[in-house]
């Protein structure tokens, strides 16, 4: 009688990157030629990142500097089988890997290698005013961690900023902390965090001369970590050019825009009250106006608004809240939120003229007026006398 074969078990595929890391990978093997390997492994996240990397690279002798240094950074067994099957191929090409092998390989060493756990960074979402919470977890290969976490302006730079050494326990408390009061997070590269803190640290000390001691005392080991990216990371996920071809509706920029995570996206109440006042004068002038006629002096003042608050520098600052937004939505699953995010932040720097409106800042001037409208109405009706002054509510015609 035969005996029944065992079904080979097949071997089970390996877990997927996420779009990030793909990306990052792809942009690593771009810049094999032009950055140093040290450097190349220090943005690499994980060990399935680095197995990624190895399996991409071209099989010539350019490669076995950075095959060395992967070797050397990474202890894990996916990245030690990744590294021999790519020097096996270079020896089957004929090409010598001399150079990969050292003397000290004959003996193991006596002691394992510690390997520091990876850099942590987290972001929070953008509010109408530009701020935004940020948190970084730098490992020092013990049992501390130093952690930073502050609130950023894009237009004033740090509001506040925290340096503290700490055990992984406590900052993993504070982290928690942190988003009860500036969340929701999600994690992001520690380049991508770099990137928005050195920006507030220029800002900053261009206002001020100088910046949050806190900040000084974290930022050497930050930059020796991470360099800042030279584009916003969330075209390193979506494709800016497939975004340009698709401008959103107003019904989507709405929709956008009644989002929980950007329900404070309004116009700040300082920069609007001139020209509210100057609305409501309009309405209670003595001179006698046809609903026409108000209505066009109102779109007048409203434009005038839309001039000098919207300069060219602030739709700049505004499209790049849009394109931190899609990156904040891609985190959280938000796709399609993201995707009219990142299509109204590219019409967004269009400048407004009598002939062609600015689409997502005259939605957010009309989102503010009724926004603004509501809260002194609500204040009017709380009146018990019903008196209505100067701060009464400008109804739009």
């Amino acid at each position: 009688m035969k005996r029944k074969k065992k079904p080979r078990k097949r071997p089970s595929s390996p877990p997927l990157l996420s779009a990030e890391e793909e990306g990052l990978v792809a942009q690593l093997v771009e810049e094999m030629g032009i950055s140093a390997p040290v450097d190349i492994v220090k943005r690499i996240p994980n060990p399935l990142s680095a197995q990624r990397l190895i399996e991409l690279l071209p099989s010539d002798a350019s490669v076995i500097p950075l095959l060395s240094a992967l070797k050397a950074s990474f202890q894990d067994k996916i990245v030690g089988k990744a590294v021999k099957r790519a020097v096996f191929r270079l020896e089957q090409k004929g090409i010598s890997t001399k150079e990969f092998f050292s003397e000290k390989e004959d003996s193991p060493p006596i002691l394992k290698p510690f390997r520091k756990d990876p850099p942590q960074c987290y972001l929070g979402p953008v509010n109408g005013a530009g701020l935004r919470a940020v948190g970084v977890i730098l490992h020092r290969g013990g049992k501390e961690v130093d952690t930073g976490f502050g609130i950023i302006s894009d237009k004033e730079g740090f509001k506040e900023f925290l340096f503290r050494t700490v055990s992984r326990r406590d900052a993993k408390e504070l982290k928690e902390r942190f988003q009860r009061e500036a969340g929701p997070f999600v994690d992001t590269s520690l380049a991508h965090g770099t990137t928005l803190l050195e920006e507030a640290y220029q800002r900053e000390v261009s206002l001020n001369s100088h910046a949050p001691e806190g900040y000084l005392e974290l930022r050497p080991r930050l930059l020796e970590h991470a360099a800042p990216l030279e584009r916003p990371l969330v075209y390193d996920l979506v494709s800016e050019s497939a975004v340009s071809e698709h401008t959103p509706t107003d019904a989507e920029i709405r929709d956008l825009l009644e989002d929980p995570l950007m329900e404070t996206w309004l116009i700040e109440l300082d920069a609007m009250t001139p020209f509210m006042e100057e609305m409501y004068r309009v309405h209670e002038s003595p001179i006698v106006l046809s609903p026409i006629q108000k209505s066009a002096r109102i779109r007048e003042i409203q434009d005038k608004c839309l001039a000098e608050i919207f300069t060219a520098e602030e739709r700049q600052r505004l499209k790049g809240r849009l394109e931190e937004m899609a990156y904040i939505f891609l985190k959280i699953g938000q796709e399609e939120t993201a995707k009219v995010a990142l299509a109204a932040a590219q019409i967004t720097t269009q400048e407004v003229t009598s002939l062609k409106a600015n689409p997502v800042i005259e939605i957010l001037l009309q989102r503010s007026l009724a926004f603004y409208n509501n809260a002194v109405e609500e204040k009017v009706r709380e009146h018990a006398s019903g008196r209505r002054d100067a701060a009464s509510p400008i109804i739009l015609t």
